[in-house]
């Protein structure tokens, strides 16, 4: 088969070459149009080469990254420079994989003219996932620190008080409903869990929660849970 680009033929010798590439590998014309796809990529992808070249192989693009595509490779063209993007393409088992796609131009030789781009793509996937099991693990992290950063003002908040909860102390400005509230929360419950306690909605415990904030003039939860050993609610542990 020979396809032709501007200005020079791709011969079946440079074809066959290419399908000797364990990478995937790609060629365009100056307007941006897939001329060649090699075998790693009709393998990928489970199309034809018929139904990939044109912009027939923009089907196999994520949306989202197709709707970027025209722009990117607009930039390439009238830089005349090579380009990188990462886009989501579909494998043949109808997954979606992230690639990191590369393109190179080419010119004739004699008058310098952009013929189009030659490129590859590489399957990052595991690489990204790595990644992001790594960011999650580093907000876990985060989180787990932010909690124990809590724990430990509310333990140094009982050393320094000589004798907390000696006396436990009925705060006449709570309702028995919201005493009932501030102890769960002190014990550590969230606020799903406390509604589901007392068989209430999740913003019947937020609504409670808030109006005893505002009668203690208390602002965090750290703060409640001092106030709440303090007097003697909750036993420090």
């Amino acid at each position: 088969m020979m396809m032709k680009s501007v200005g020079r033929p791709l011969t079946p010798d440079m074809i066959q070459a290419l399908d000797w590439v364990p990478a995937i590998i790609w060629v365009s014309d100056a307007d941006g149009r897939c001329l060649l796809v090699n075998r790693a990529w009709r393998e990928f992808s489970g199309r034809k080469l018929e139904d990939s070249i044109g912009d027939g192989w923009l089907s196999a693009m994520h949306p989202e990254d197709a709707a970027a595509w025209p722009e990117q490779i607009g930039q390439a063209i009238a830089s005349r420079q090579p380009f990188s993007v990462e886009c989501r393409l579909r494998r043949r088992d109808g997954r979606y994989r992230w690639l990191h796609k590369t393109g190179q131009p080419y010119f004739d030789e004699k008058s310098g003219a952009l013929l189009g781009f030659i490129g590859c793509c590489m399957d990052v996937t595991s690489h990204k996932q790595a990644l992001d099991g790594l960011r999650q693990a580093s907000e876990k992290h985060r989180s787990v620190l932010s909690n124990l950063k809590g724990a430990v003002v509310v333990i140094e908040d009982y050393l320094r008080t000589e004798e907390p909860g000696r006396n436990h102390v009925r705060d006449v400005r709570l309702t028995p409903r919201q005493r009932e509230i501030l102890h769960l929360i002190a014990r550590g419950y969230a606020t799903r869990e406390i509604a589901v306690q007392l068989h209430v909605s999740v913003k019947t415990i937020e609504s409670h929660r808030a109006q005893l904030m505002h009668r203690l003039d208390i602002h965090d939860v750290a703060s409640l849970t001092r106030y709440a050993i303090r007097t003697g609610m909750v036993p420090p542990d």
